[in-house]
């Protein structure tokens, strides 16, 4: 691995150096998420304080449904539990991370959607279709 060179150090003295290089961080996991939240999303806390929610989206591409499970915490947890309904379409971004867990004796590696931005898009499903029940009502 190369190493700046100190203008005070001779190439050998570089050239010798055996510490080892600090590790680096490389490369990123992010996540993109544009659809409708599939199901009542509930908000729960930690024996520490800290909410939680996990909320299950649905996102269509190509007339395929993919249903994407993510968590929010704190803050965002919060905000999308009181304004994030069933139905509502929302942009969501984050982090992947991933945990070991233990199971039945197995070791499981698990990916984790962290929420990190989002945005509440649009209206909730059943929002819209009273609003259009109402129109055709006052329409006849």
């Amino acid at each position: 691995m190369t190493r700046k060179q100190n203008p005070e150090h001779s190439v050998a003295e570089v050239l010798t150096d055996t510490t080892p290089a600090k590790p680096r961080s490389f490369g990123t996991t992010r996540f993109t998420v544009l659809g409708r939240i599939a199901s009542e999303p509930t908000l729960r806390y930690t024996p520490t304080g800290k909410a939680v929610l996990h909320l299950t989206v649905a996102a269509t591409q190509a007339g395929v449904v993919t249903f994407v499970d993510v968590t929010a915490w704190e803050r965002a947890a919060e905000i999308l539990a009181t304004y994030g309904a069933k139905g509502r379409e929302v942009y969501l971004d984050g982090r992947i991370g991933v945990r070991v867990r233990e199971v039945e004796g197995h070791r499981i590696k698990q990916l984790d959607l962290v929420v990190e931005s989002f945005q509440l898009l649009g209206g909730a499903l059943t929002v819209r279709s009273e609003r259009l029940e109402n129109a055709e009502e006052g329409a006849a």
